[in-house]
């Protein structure tokens, strides 16, 4: 079973993945700041992040720059998906790795998790 990280503050939102993605035989963990997440990642290896941008503390992309100094975590696949629609953040996710940069509010769940197979199986 492929395991999913998803780094979301809004707890509706964060649910609603999780129990979508559960309907399609993934694991789910979650986290709301970017250290939290770090930690979690680190105990539990993820096979995909799915990352906002807009976080409690830290950015997104400060969590993009923090996994490419942890060996056990450079390599996995980051979905940015975020309501911040933002050419210099955009650009920077990119920068750090991101895999792909989704607006939530221009993708149902359902195209979601189709992307989310889709950078699984890259």
């Amino acid at each position: 079973m492929k395991r999913i990280l998803i780094i979301e503050d809004e707890k509706i939102l964060s649910e609603m993945y999780r129990f979508k993605l559960n309907k399609e035989g993934f694991e789910v963990i979650s986290a709301i700041e970017v250290d939290e997440a770090i930690d979690l990642a680190k105990k539990q290896i993820p096979d995909l992040v799915v990352l906002d941008m807009l976080l409690p503390k830290e950015s997104g992309v400060n969590y993009l720059i923090k996994i490419k100094k942890i060996d056990d975590l450079k390599l996995i696949p980051v979905l940015v998906l975020t309501n911040f629609d933002d050419n210099q953040t955009r650009a920077e996710a990119f920068k750090y790795g991101a895999k792909d940069y989704l607006i939530k509010s221009n993708h149902d769940p359902k195209e979601i998790v189709t992307k989310i197979k889709e950078l699984l199986s890259q």
